[in-house]
């Protein structure tokens, strides 16, 4: 038995409820119970505890749009190029860097995402991923990723016309 407490709990239950000095009781994995973190001290006398610090305590959030493949081209910026719309945004970067992916490309960019979703709360990623071509294997490298942090998925293969 895990208990996280000592901080503002904020639970899916009835009105919104917002417990102070709230924790949560995980047992396998699951949320088996929720209230004040002395009450559930007491309850689950002996189980290992983490304090929140005042901190919030609350259901991960889930990322529903999402390009994992993208992770490699935060900050990039391609010397003399100028794109004037959306479409040579595309053509010049999204879809230039998406032809290039490798599987293992692919797995380190799901881990440098799914670390920045964990990182800001998210416990749960949808992704359409796309690479040019469909590099076999690209979705369950990423699938591996998810696994080895612990991140939720729901993947599929984007579909487009952008090779022809």
């Amino acid at each position: 038995m895990l208990l996280v407490g000592n901080g503002r709990l904020v639970t899916r239950g009835e009105n919104n409820q917002l417990v102070e000095n709230g924790c949560v009781a995980i047992n396998n994995k699951l949320i088996e119970d929720v209230g004040d973190t002395e009450e559930l001290r007491t309850r689950y006398h002996g189980a290992e505890f983490i304090d929140a610090q005042g901190g919030v305590i609350m259901p991960g959030l889930i990322n529903t749009h999402n390009h994992i493949y993208s992770a490699f081209a935060r900050g990039l910026s391609i010397e003399g190029y100028n794109p004037k719309n959306f479409l040579e945004i595309l053509n010049g970067l999204w879809w230039a860097l998406d032809r290039h992916l490798s599987v293992e490309d692919t797995y380190w960019s799901a881990m440098a995402t799914f670390l920045e979703c964990i990182k800001n709360g998210c416990t749960t990623v949808f992704d359409h991923h796309a690479s040019y071509g469909g590099i076999r294997g690209s979705l369950f490298a990423i699938a591996e990723a998810a696994r080895a942090l612990g991140v939720r998925t729901n993947l599929c293969y984007e579909v487009s016309d952008r090779g022809g």
